[in-house]
């Protein structure tokens, strides 16, 4: 899985590096098309070859690395389109050919809206339907016809879990946020997480499950992005800690359990101030 983790890594670095220095969009989606072919054929051959060493290594695989570099590919091509169409439409029609593409990644959601669900709440109990592949036509998708025709580098929902990307890299794409306004107050202390990476998953699992933050309705992903800028801390896999946690052959919970701990401990504290 290291392999596939860094591989996937270089890609990003490697599509920043062309989003910044390929103005053009068509120029852009065409050398995006190739590196996403290229890499995705090495991660095909490699499988073929070696296959997973565990079953988590391919629902990890399945849901999360191939699914993202997946959806640059179908981003890409709706932005190359929506490009193209520029030259021969009006601002009006530019308008709802850009309507057209946001509805069609709807309709993609609404057929597979519990799927959508489960994905974007980090849910992982039903893994081994969706991200495992052996093929289970009762869990197919309408977009997972490809799993037949490639079995052995396709699984179910990849391709929706792809476009489940696309959409979110899209609406970003069609509505970017405002660059930050100058803050005249004192600046914000600089925090440091000080306890372990398997205590900041701990609290970044909760924190989704108990749907505390949003109503539940951020991923797993943008929640502990948020909470390691602010407290300075880098978790390269929190799924795979998450696993381990998880398999933990003594209590998955250390650091929820010291929360509470820590909290009573205050509480008496007060009570004993008063």
């Amino acid at each position: 899985m290291e392999y596939y983790i860094a591989t996937a890594k270089s890609f990003c670095d490697e599509l920043e590096q062309l989003n910044s220095s390929e103005p053009d969009i068509n120029n852009r989606a065409i050398k995006a098309a190739k590196l996403i072919k290229k890499t995705l054929e090495n991660f095909r051959t490699k499988i073929r070859k070696e296959g997973f060493r565990s079953t988590e290594d391919e629902i990890h695989f399945f849901k999360y690395v191939k699914p993202k570099i997946s959806s640059y590919l179908i981003y890409y091509s709706v932005l190359a389109e929506i490009e193209t169409s520029k030259i021969t439409l009006n601002a009006d029609e530019l308008k709802l050919f850009i309507d057209k593409k946001e509805r069609m990644f709807r309709h993609i959601m609404r057929e597979n809206i519990d799927f959508v669900q489960y994905y974007r709440a980090g849910l992982c109990h039903l893994d081994k339907i969706y991200f495992v592949r052996e093929a289970n036509l009762l869990s197919m998708s309408k977009n997972s016809a490809h799993q037949l025709t490639d079995p052995e580098f396709n699984v179910s929902h990849d391709l929706v879990a792809a476009n489940i990307m696309a959409f979110d890299l899209f609406q970003k794409h069609l509505s970017p946020k405002p660059a930050l306004q100058p803050t005249f107050g004192p600046p914000a202390p600089k925090l440091k997480w000080t306890a372990s990476k398997s205590d900041f998953i701990e609290l970044v699992y909760a924190l989704q499950a108990t749907t505390a933050i949003n109503y539940g309705e951020n991923e797993i992903k943008e929640i502990c992005s948020a909470l390691q800028s602010v407290f300075q801390v880098n978790i390269e896999d929190p799924y795979r800690i998450f696993i381990d946690l998880a398999n933990r052959k003594t209590a998955p919970l250390k650091f929820i359990p010291k929360l509470e701990e820590g909290f009573l401990r205050k509480v008496d504290e007060v009570d004993g101030m008063n």
